[in-house]
């Protein structure tokens, strides 16, 4: 017991408590946030058996909730040396004789509550998140790289602002790989062990099956990175964003070997052309530079002076920094990590 379980009663949230939560994310972090108005989609992300993700501070004599920390589980390991969750929605109510600190608090009880090995995050604010969990937890923070192909065969961007258009003149495109398409879990599992592939955070084919087959709005692709011998060495997910009478490819997630992404640059560039594609990007952290590269990926830096957006619900034409924030090297971010890659806005099903 501290001064702040004196003051709250600090736990995790339960089913009860849904409807409590969505009222304080409309009334304490935003306005009109689909989490404060799709329910379906609110328990598709946070309900977890019977538990919530969501550590709420109810105040003792009000009994009011003051303060939340949603998160979202990267797997459904129990080995707590395999069990990372990604931090989403962190506020506490502004005024009402809070005590200082209370959101540090929160915080600071995910290991507890959840039995975690670490709390991780992407698409944290640079001006307050980044700050306090490199101050109070003394962790790694790093912006995402931003990695994108431009179709060459496009005479006229509608999403993307291309200013400077550099092609691939030579012809060659690097073809030690292919893509295999997967309809279910149960098709990656035939041909994949994604339960054994080894990486921070580490991801099961329950967190695949959930995020990529079964999401209530979105749809995804899954595909198995084949190589020449046939094996499946990696799976690479992408999604398919229509916008502003176009159209650009996403690729979301990928676990495995990175090297066999080296081998894709034909098969994206296919991709492109046939789908007509304005571009295929690419958002990560801690993936090794070399094999996008080589796959023929361009990295979004401050000189580029391209715009390749990331908002699209609602459309923003503009360059987008995504931050994350870590504390194991070598630690593994892609787009659909956390919150990042969900709808913004009410979805038609």
């Amino acid at each position: 017991m501290n001064k702040f379980d004196a003051k709250y009663e600090i736990r995790l949230a339960q089913k009860k408590d849904i409807a409590n939560i969505m009222q304080f994310i409309e009334c304490h972090w935003k306005a009109g946030h689909i989490m404060a108005h799709d329910r379906d989609l609110f328990e598709y992300e946070y309900v977890n058996g019977n538990d919530v993700n969501f550590i709420i501070a109810i105040e003792r004599e009000k009994k009011t909730i003051e303060a939340i920390f949603g998160f979202l589980n990267c797997s459904h390991h129990e080995d707590a040396a395999k069990k990372y969750v990604w931090g989403s929605i962190w506020k506490v109510v502004e005024g009402n004789d809070n005590l200082p600190l209370l959101g540090i608090e929160l915080a600071r009880r995910v290991k507890e509550l959840t039995g975690c090995r670490a709390h991780i995050g992407n698409g944290a604010n640079p001006k307050t998140t980044i700050p306090l969990r490199k101050i109070f937890f003394k962790e790694k923070v790093a912006r995402m790289n931003h990695y994108y192909l431009l179709n060459a065969d496009i005479k006229v961007y509608k999403i993307a602002v291309v200013q400077q258009k550099e092609l691939n003149d030579s012809g060659f495109f690097s073809d030690h790989a292919r893509l295999e398409k997967f309809g279910s879990m149960q098709e990656v599992n035939d041909r994949f062990d994604i339960d054994n592939v080894e990486a921070v955070p580490y991801k099961d084919s329950w967190y695949v099956e959930k995020r990529f087959f079964n999401h209530p709005y979105y749809e995804y692709d899954v595909y198995g990175v084949q190589s020449l011998s046939r094996n499946i060495e990696a799976i690479l997910v992408t999604r398919t964003v229509l916008c502003e009478g176009s159209k650009v490819l996403r690729i979301v997630d990928y676990i495995g070997d990175q090297s066999a992404f080296a081998g894709l640059g034909k098969t994206f560039q296919s991709m492109l052309k046939s789908n007509g594609y304005e571009y295929l990007d690419f958002y990560e952290l801690g993936f090794e530079k070399k094999f996008i590269v080589e796959a023929g990926f361009k990295l979004k830096d401050e000189y580029d002076p391209n715009i390749i957006p990331n908002y699209f619900e609602p459309f923003l034409r503009e360059n987008v920094e995504i931050w994350a924030h870590y504390q194991e090297e070598g630690t593994l971010f892609f787009k659909a990590d956390g919150d990042q890659d969900r709808p913004n806005q009410i979805q038609e099903r």
